[in-house]
């Protein structure tokens, strides 16, 4: 399958979109001034991360 720039375009920015909504949901959710990222959140950013490409992916196939 070829993609159009359009494609990649969409794709970045929708991955840099999951890493700004993963990072508010820190700043949101902690009480304190100093922001720690444990492990787990690490995880769940390679989650969201995953998740949005196999979203992508199934989105891009479904489309053409």
């Amino acid at each position: 399958m070829k993609f159009s720039q359009n494609r990649i375009y969409a794709f970045f920015l929708g991955i840099i979109t999951a890493i700004t909504g993963w990072f508010g949901l820190m700043l949101m959710t902690q009480d304190n001034k100093k922001l720690k990222i444990e492990k787990n959140q690490c995880i769940g950013l390679g989650f969201a991360i995953v998740t949005y490409i196999l979203w992508w992916l199934k989105f891009s196939y479904t489309v053409e």
